[in-house]
């Protein structure tokens, strides 16, 4: 799990969140999963989703279990604020990897955009062909995140209309 942790791309992330987010954070990439990310996973993602987005421990593990896994935590003070998880989709494609679950606490900051933005150049350093991703064109609360999806250069590859979903994807 998470090879990609030593990859100095990430160092950008720090730089760009420090101002935001303070001198506290740190971005954790875990190499055995414990109850401690766990717990970590399931804060953030109550605070994220609603009920029936989110994962059991199972479905979590089941991911986590994927070819070439990247699971990142941003922390604040020791405390979870964000996390990234993406992996190869290779039931697809090897050449695409599939950005599985972002989530960020504090909205409306610009913090997703800067981990998607390095996440894109990585993806791209690493070969991928494509990111894909699935979500809610809007959710619940009235936030487009299609839109900003799209802003960062997703297409709409396909859609579901009964449950509202879209599958998008970014030529790298």
């Amino acid at each position: 799990m998470n090879k990609a942790r030593k990859d100095p791309i990430w160092g950008e992330i720090r730089t760009e969140l420090k101002p935001i987010l303070g001198n506290t954070m740190e971005l954790v990439f875990p190499e055995i999963w414990t109850q401690t990310f766990l717990s970590w996973y399931r804060e953030i993602e109550q605070s994220s989703f609603r009920p029936s987005l989110t994962y059991s421990e199972e479905e979590i593990m089941e991911r986590l279990a994927e070819e070439d896994v990247l699971m990142m935590f941003i922390t604040v003070d020791g405390h979870p604020e964000g996390l990234l998880l993406g992996y190869t989709l290779g039931g697809v494609s090897l050449e695409t990897f599939y950005l599985d679950t972002i989530a960020i606490k504090q909205k409306g900051r610009g913090i997703g955009r800067i981990i998607l933005t390095v996440l894109i150049r990585w993806a791209k350093k690493m070969g991928y062909r494509r990111m894909q991703l699935d979500t809610e064109f809007e959710n619940e609360k009235g936030i487009p995140l299609g839109l900003f999806y799209e802003h960062l250069g997703f297409k709409i590859i396909d859609t579901d209309d009964e449950i509202g979903n879209v599958t998008m994807q970014l030529p790298l």
